[in-house]
């Protein structure tokens, strides 16, 4: 046999290939040998081809999932009550309304409102907040009024437009540094608030109760939730967003003290949560946790044992108040165990040291 290309006699045909030129050797069918090139396409089929076992995302937690629905409820409902907001922020800020208050000031209308509330209750078919409650609010009520009064006659701090206000006399003016604290103005709209809450239902003196905590909750509310440095703000931006829980569990307690708490007879409906003993303290604990949560973006601002006390305050009205054939202990339940399992796992979180490189300044060090 003679290499097809150089003629050159083949000794051994079994190599494949031409030793004097290195070409491949014909077959007498046309086909090459020995190791020439090798058409691979039928060995390899691309829908056949396996890179490896593929790595899917784990299916997201029951929690995640609750965070993805309340998510997706709040961006509505938030849009609803930025435009409900939008439309009492530009009454409360008319300049016109400003300029016939003294010194601009809606603290002061509101506590003028406060004190029609309290001379109206004491008509006897008015409904009251109680004796104590009255003189607690009447009393408050005058040394917030001496500090605004002090602070919007300042001439730097008047609005334009309003009269100028005199000084308070030196008496007044030169009273204890304890006593002129901004957080005693904001604790008087907790509680008007409160009342307000708690006096739904009964005719038109929960009216006036709603208008003074619109006045002096706007106007000290603006102050509370001022945005503070944005370094401190970012401290809240990461991590589980503890305040939405918080505010979903305080609007249900909230709601269900409008609800029947005792048993119903024929001859008289069953007392609300509003009517039960002490519900002051449980609406204004149930505030409280809501506008620290918001501001803070979770309640790292509150110190670990005023939380404790206050979701064993919670639980234990709760315990002391309820019947089990009243519906408002059915919808107050939810809340309850709602907030104390966010209070659980926010104490737990600072016992592992999960917690900001740095600590919010609390609400007292922001306003002192």
């Amino acid at each position: 046999m003679k290499c097809s290309h150089c003629s050159h006699p083949i000794s051994d045909e079994s190599l494949g290939f031409c030793t004097e030129c290195g070409q491949l050797l014909e077959t007498p069918g046309g086909e090459f040998s020995g190791g020439g090139e090798r058409d691979f396409s039928e060995d390899y089929n691309a829908g056949d081809y396996n890179p490896g076992p593929s790595w899917d995302a784990p299916p997201p937690s029951a929690a995640e999932r609750l965070e993805q629905l309340l998510s997706k409820v709040a961006g509505p409902v938030g849009a609803v009550a930025g435009q409900v907001g939008g439309v009492f922020q530009d009454v409360l800020d008319n300049p016109r309304l400003r300029s016939l208050l003294p010194g601009g000031s809606l603290t002061l209308l509101g506590l003028a409102v406060v004190w029609l509330a309290l001379v109206l209750s004491l008509l006897p078919f008015v409904m009251d907040i109680g004796f104590i409650s009255s003189w607690v609010m009447l009393l408050m009520g005058v040394l917030v009024a001496v500090n605004e009064w002090r602070l919007i006659s300042q001439p730097e701090v008047q609005v334009p437009g309003s009269a100028p206000l005199r000084r308070l006399p030196s008496s007044l003016e030169n009273l204890p540094e304890d006593t002129q604290h901004p957080a005693i103005a904001q604790a008087f709209a907790l509680l008007t608030c409160t009342y307000a809450l708690l006096m739904l239902g009964y005719g038109p003196i929960s009216l006036v109760w709603m208008l003074a905590a619109l006045m002096i909750g706007y106007d000290q509310g603006r102050i509370y939730f001022a945005e503070g440095p944005a370094e401190e703000l970012d401290l809240y931006s990461h991590g589980p967003r503890l305040h939405r829980w918080v505010v979903v569990g305080v609007v249900l307690c909230s709601f269900s003290l409008l609800l029947a708490w005792g048993r119903s007879t024929l001859r008289a409906p069953g007392l609300s949560g509003a009517e039960q003993p002490l519900s002051v303290l449980t609406q204004g604990a149930l505030l409280l946790l809501a506008c620290s949560a918001v501001k803070h973006r979770g309640l790292s601002a509150l110190h670990p044992l005023a939380l404790i006390l206050m979701g064993v305050w919670l639980t234990l009205w709760f315990f002391l108040m309820m019947s089990p054939y009243a519906v408002g202990p059915w919808f107050y339940l939810p809340g309850l165990l709602l907030l104390d399992a966010v209070i659980v796992f926010h104490l737990v979180r600072l016992g592992r040291g999960d917690t900001p490189a740095e600590e919010p300044a609390s609400d007292m060090d922001m306003q002192g």
